[in-house]
């Protein structure tokens, strides 16, 4: 059986991005897992039924630790003797390609999932670019989780080929966990137990709850929705980054403070929120594929994003959802408000978007069109 090794810089990308896919891989290979020491690594390991080699990375640019983790993963890839490793997430894909490139590594495959430099300026942007290059130098390999990323890597960063694989995503979505299950009676206790009356309309944001995620705008939009609506709720499902990507103080506050926004941090299972979202919001700057949008559309929920590379791809407007400008307060609040308004065009989204989750990013069909990747590879 060929050795995989896949690699990402925090266990928690094992736990929800990529859950299930180690597990499903393991019947066709002798899969191995790599990725920052944490608790619940041994947890991870259990359900995957395969090893966790627990190397510390971090998402921060860090020369000395990085140099450290970098030698850690080249001994560790050296003694294993893998066909193929195969890495996610920035600081990942760079030690992972360097070491197994030292470690020679016959096939190195690194996934793209995500393009930070997009928004970044000055230094940073010229450091993160810097970093991209590198990455894809030690590959041999690209994957991309979206077609509209593929198209902005080619032309700004590589002409290297790069395969999206199935529809895009880089786990797709287990339709069948991903379904309304709650009867009315569970969904509204639910909803009580967070102060949500019967007849609000809830807004859920599922993720990081920082700058880039758009969180100033959603909040800004909100208010002024609410001035108009009194019936709103906000749900924000997602931990705060202060030291990376931190939102305004003042919507900070304003968040911590207002009865009418509700937070509930990071959650494992996001499914019982699903269950009380009239209206499901990704308002990011730059996104790969994100899969909360898949999995709330799974859920029969109609879906709002920014047009961005990514969101586009899944969200038809005015078909499963609507797209608004990105960095745009105004637009998002129109947005909002037109599915507020417009019964008939917020049934017609709601009875459509399962169905097309369903036929476009099924997680089987996924790992089936990752295995046979693999095997051309290969």
């Amino acid at each position: 059986m060929k050795k995989i090794i896949i690699i990402t810089t925090v266990p928690i990308s094992l736990s929800t991005l990529v859950k299930g896919q180690a597990k499903y891989l393991s019947k066709f290979y002798d899969i191995k897992l790599i990725t920052s020491y944490s608790s619940i690594n041994s947890e991870i390991s259990k359900y995957e039924g395969v090893e966790v080699k627990s190397i510390d990375m971090t998402r921060k640019i860090t020369p000395i630790k990085d140099l450290v983790s970098l030698y850690k993963l080249y001994l560790y890839i050296l003694k294993e003797e893998p066909a193929i490793v195969y890495s996610f997430t920035p600081k990942a894909g760079l030690l992972g390609m360097i070491a197994s490139f030292f470690a020679r590594v016959p096939i190195r495959i690194h996934n793209i999932v995500g393009m930070p430099l997009m928004e970044a300026k000055g230094k940073k942007k010229v450091l993160l670019r810097f970093i991209e290059k590198v990455t894809y130098f030690f590959s041999t390999n690209l994957f991309c989780n979206s077609f509209g990323l593929k198209e902005y890597i080619n032309k700004n960063l590589t002409n290297k080929k790069i395969n999206v694989i199935a529809q895009g995503s880089i786990n797709g979505v287990d339709t069948n966990y991903f379904n309304n299950y709650l009867d009315n009676d569970e969904k509204i206790k639910l909803r009580e137990s967070y102060d949500i009356k019967k007849n609000d309309f809830v807004i859920t944001f599922v993720g990081r709850i920082v700058k880039d995620k758009g969180i100033n705008e959603l909040v800004e939009s909100f208010i002024n929705l609410s001035k108009r609506h009194t019936h709103l709720k906000l749900l924000l499902v997602g931990d705060y980054e202060d030291h990376l990507n931190p939102i305004h103080i003042k919507n900070k506050k304003l968040i911590d403070n207002l009865n009418s926004i509700i937070t509930v941090g990071f959650q494992n299972d996001i499914r019982n929120f699903l269950s009380i979202t009239d209206l499901f919001v990704l308002p990011s700057y730059r996104e790969g594929l994100p899969n909360s949008l898949i999995e709330a559309g799974s859920f029969g929920i109609p879906l709002l994003a920014t047009n961005i590379n990514g969101c586009n791809e899944i969200i038809e407007n005015n078909e499963t959802g609507i797209l608004v400008e990105k960095k745009n307060a105004k637009s998002l609040e129109l947005g909002i408000e037109k599915l507020l308004l417009d019964e008939e065009l917020y049934l017609h989204i709601k009875n459509k978007v399962r169905n097309e989750m369903i036929k476009k990013y099924n997680q089987n069909y996924f790992w089936e069109e990752l295995k046979n990747e693999f095997k051309i590879i290969i």
